[in-house]
Order: structure tokens, then sequence, then C-alpha cells
């Protein structure tokens, strides 16, 4: 099954997807004239049970002068979350300023905000942390009910992102932030982390976005996620753009990502500055691991663009990025991604059966 979410804006980009009931499933995204603009905003759409569409979307969040961004949503001690960035922003007609990246998401606060699952009201936002900080996964959830949110720091220094890090922020049982901050060590240019639980339950996995266009990369952790390695290249590709994980019922490790980027082999050390951009957004492919990710012996491309081949094409390919990844039903994949250089949030349900490659029964 799948479906185009009602477009909220001329770009619609950075779905998250979350379960608010067993069967009541929720996207939320930012809509806006362009991203780092003024009402750049977040929507919610909801797919009901017994329903064949989504709801309309409706602007949640609150704050029109400013850029909010990355939205993601969980349920806390039984209150529905949503934790999203809020950037200052210039005007679209503002030039970019030599030596200067564009972006203004050094400025960008943490807002959090809640109401109940089955609500409309929300409560007035307010700032998760005092310092700047970005987001794009929704938090880990620790045995003792305590949640690890994996942020980055975007700094005006570096050009376009290049000196970005990572770190991961402790949350009490009800979303609150506790005061302590892990950073993840050697992690310039890792962001956009997402969190696992290993296979047997004793250790984390953190996977990464790189600013290299490179590998997705792999931070590991002892299970109360407060200290990480140094992060390591894995097999998949990466092109600087958005990754899921997600640990399935089966017990196999599911990552979505775009498989593509600008290396054929692991990039050598160097020295951080201006990132690398320019890589397709294509293929959109979900992979499965029966080992941590060590390996992934299935894959399926769940999008191509259009379908255009070869160097000279690859630009006829609009993008497909951005992916979220949640389980309804075992082994029910729902996923979601900016579609059409973000002209809509797409929705896709399938099976691991799928992924696996294994015949359904009819």
């Amino acid at each position: 099954m799948w479906a185009l979410l009602e477009p909220a804006g001329l770009q619609n980009h950075a779905a998250q997807l979350a379960w608010l009931t067993p069967g009541t499933l929720a996207c939320v995204w930012m809509a806006g004239d362009r991203e780092g603009t003024a009402g750049m905003s977040v929507y919610l759409s909801v797919l009901r049970p017994r329903s064949s569409s989504w709801s309309s979307p409706r602007l949640i969040s609150q704050d029109p002068i400013r850029s909010e961004q990355n939205p993601l949503l969980f349920i806390a001690e039984g209150q529905l979350r949503l934790i999203h960035t809020a950037q200052h922003c210039r005007r679209p007609s503002d030039p970019a300023e030599p030596d200067r990246p564009f972006s203004m998401q050094w400025t960008a606060s943490l807002r959090v905000q809640s109401r109940a699952p089955r609500g409309r009201r929300w409560c007035p936002a307010a700032d998760l942390i005092d310092q700047p900080a970005f987001c794009r996964h929704q938090p880990h959830r620790r045995p003792d009910g305590r949640w690890l949110l994996p942020i980055y720091r975007c700094l005006e220094q570096g050009q376009a992102f290049g000196s970005d890090l990572s770190e991961v922020l402790l949350l009490e049982p009800d979303g609150r932030f506790s005061g302590t901050v892990v950073p993840v060590p050697e992690s310039t240019g890792r962001v956009h982390g997402s969190i696992v639980a290993s296979a047997d339950g004793a250790s984390l996995l953190q996977f990464f976005r790189s600013r290299l266009a490179d590998r997705i990369y792999c931070s590991r952790s002892t299970a109360d996620g407060l200290c990480w390695s140094a992060p390591q290249p894995t097999s998949l590709p990466n092109n600087n753009s958005s990754i899921q994980a997600l640990r399935l019922a089966s017990g196999r490790l599911a990552m979505i990502f775009n498989r593509c980027s600008e290396e054929t082999e692991p990039a050598a050390p160097e020295r951080w500055g201006q990132a690398r951009w320019g890589c397709p957004r294509w293929p959109l492919t979900v992979a499965l691991s029966n080992d941590d990710g060590h390996s992934w012996p299935w894959m399926r491309d769940i999008d191509c663009g259009e379908g255009f081949c070869g160097e000279a094409n690859r630009l006829c390919n609009t993008n497909a990025a951005y992916p979220t990844i949640v389980e309804g039903q075992p082994g029910e994949l729902h996923i979601a991604y900016s579609w059409g250089d973000r002209f809509a949030i797409r929705y896709l349900c399938l099976s691991e059966q799928a992924i696996l490659g294994v015949q359904e029964p009819a």
C-alpha cells in the first residue's frame, strides 16, 4: 500500500512516523516555502484504524517567526511529546555571505510540547535545553524508563555543517531533560544518530549519517547509553543524507537509507571543514541484517526516482530522501519519506518478507 500525504507547503520534508495507539499511525513533518525560512512549520497527519486515507495535515508547532524543522514524536508516561527545532532565519531574498554558510542552524533551539495521545490541544512549547542543538530521530527508551535522545550540534564554523558533532541527551521517564549530556567521541561530521538495542539487549548501537558522503557509521555503547565509542564506517553507503535504523520483532536489524555515496571505500581520515554535497538522494533502500549490522545480505530498492540510468542522467531522478520506518504487526513495515524533490510526503507499507524475497501466501 502507498499514499501521498496532502502537501502542507511548497516544501514537505523530514517526516517521522509514530504510533499514537496500537492502530493509529501519526506522521509529522516540516512544511513551508523553504527550509530555513520563517513559516517553515510542523504539521501532523493521522492514519486511523479502518481508514482508507490520511487525515488533512494540521499545523501543530507554535512559532511563526522561526523556521521549525526536524520534528519527532514519542509517548512518555501517557503523554504525546513533540520535539522539533526552531531556528532564527533569514529572508528568502537574503544572499549567502562569502565564507559563511547560508543556514542558521547553529541558532536552533530544541522545542518540546505535549498533549494526550487522543487529544487535540497542545501545551505551550518550551525549550528542552538551554543550548542550541538539532535533532532528527526519536529517543530510545531504556529498561529503567528513561530516554536517550540523539542530538547534534550545528556549528557556525566549518562551512555547510562540516563541523557538526553528535551527543546524546538523557531524558527522564516523562521526557524532561535530566541534565545529563553524553558526548559521542570523534563524531565530527557524523550526525542524525539513530539508536537501537543490540540483538542480545546487552548494548546499544547508534548509526549516523556522514557529512563526507561516504558510509553510514556506527557507534556502540553499554545498555545505559552513557559511554559511546568513536563511530566507525559500516559497509552501507551514505550520501550525506538522513538514515534510520529499526530493530524488528523478528530480531533482524532494518536500515532505510539512500544506496548511494561519493566513495567506493570508506574515506581516509582527513581534516574537517567542508561537508560533501551533490550526491543523489536515490535509490531509497531497505536493508536487513541478522548480525547487528556487520553484514546486510538482504536489500530492496523501494524508490528509484524516475529510473533514469547513467552518470549523465543522474539529476533527472527526483529525490527520495529523509526516510522514517516503524513496525506495526510483526513483519509489517511502515515507511514515509520526502518524495518528488519535497513536493509531498510519500507513505508506503510493505512486509519484511518482501525485503527477504520470500513469496507470501495468496
